[in-house]
């Protein structure tokens, strides 16, 4: 008796949603984000990052070559509500050290042991040797 029940409540609540608007998953959203962004010119090079549900709207981060765009999509009516494109931002570590800099380290290096030579200033580097 008590699977009976619970087989007409269950049936019930397929009937309910049937007339209730489906939510979209986060595999379809982000398949409309992304052809969205191949539409605007961005066919290569799309991963998408992550898609999440806020109220109303799916919020999709899909990433380009060397930018980030968050495309909003309404989660009812499948409508794109609203993107944006940003380029991304380089984190500048001050431990890192690029050819260009190392180049200008040694550059500066070598100029003031030839000036000093040329000043008669004792070199320290033949201390060294």
């Amino acid at each position: 008796m008590a699977s009976g029940d619970e087989e007409e409540s269950y049936s019930e609540g397929e009937e309910e949603g049937k007339g209730e608007a489906q939510l979209l998953n986060a595999e379809e959203v982000t398949l409309i984000a992304t052809n969205f962004l191949k539409r605007l010119g961005n066919k290569r090079d799309l991963k998408p990052i992550k898609a999440s549900l806020q109220e109303e709207r799916y919020v999709v981060e899909v990433g380009l070559k060397k930018k980030i765009a968050t495309v909003q999509i309404d989660a009812t009516s499948e409508e794109i509500k609203e993107y944006e494109i940003k380029d991304i931002a380089k984190e500048a570590s001050s431990s890192s050290l690029t050819r260009k800099s190392i180049l200008l380290m040694c550059a500066v290096v070598a100029i003031s042991i030839f000036v000093s030579g040329l000043l008669g200033i004792q070199s320290f580097l033949p201390k060294l040797f």
